[in-house]
């Protein structure tokens, strides 16, 4: 793996997976090292290659190990892509609190499209292609992107109504609903092997929910 693709998984990755390899905790069952370890290959095959190239058989080089290792945990490529983009739920949807719902927001937008802009972050347009077809990638998209950032939402909402704060003059969900398939429609140009503009994108994303709050701020 090369440098610039090392330091991609281990911005896009959980620290705790993207260091696997380096630091390894003292006392963490041996399975779930050997676990953690070929996610984080997982991860790197993806930074490199993308779905297309994604195999069990460089995965298994990667984390060195052999195949029969991996498909042990894994019966298919696509099993096995589902297991490492639910740790993609970290990235796309952190821990947040600003002190202020406006600021959680655009932290939250900000996280997004960070991660999305990355090598592995690109990969994601493959989920959003594939889901549009495929029921299982659907169920996926669901549990890693969108129900997490639903459920952080209506935090934010509840943190500002303690704080009698302006929220949304809309729904909430609805507007939920905006910015995400803003960001994951301009997310699909990374199926052209297109880059996203990253800070064009937060602007734009932030200028647009100052229009859906109550008062503008």
């Amino acid at each position: 793996m090369s440098q610039s693709s090392s330091l991609a998984v281990k911005e896009a990755f959980p620290p705790h997976l993207a260091d696997m390899r380096v630091s390894r905790s003292p006392g963490r069952p041996i399975n779930l090292l050997l676990k953690d370890t070929i996610l984080s290959a997982i991860a790197a095959v993806l930074t490199e290659e993308g779905y297309q190239g994604l195999t069990i058989g460089k995965v298994a080089k990667e984390a060195g190990v052999s195949t029969a290792t991996v498909y042990r945990r894994w019966p298919t490529k696509q099993a096995m892509f589902f297991d490492a983009i639910r740790q993609w739920r970290f990235s796309l949807t952190p821990e947040i609190d600003t002190g202020s719902f406006l600021g959680d927001v655009d932290q939250l937008i900000e996280a997004r499209i960070r991660f999305l802009a990355t090598p592995l972050g690109r990969t994601y347009g493959t989920l959003l292609g594939e889901a549009v077809h495929n029921p299982e990638f659907g169920t996926v998209l669901r549990e890693v992107s969108i129900e997490p950032a639903r459920q952080q939402m209506h935090r934010f909402l509840e943190r500002a109504k303690k704080r009698d704060e302006e929220a949304f003059c809309y729904p909430a969900d609805t507007v939920l609903d905006v910015i995400l398939s803003t960001i994951h429609f301009r997310a699909m140009d990374t199926l052209w092997s297109q880059s996203i503009e990253t800070e064009v994108n937060i602007r734009d994303l932030k200028a647009l929910v100052r229009c859906l709050i109550g008062t503008r701020q």
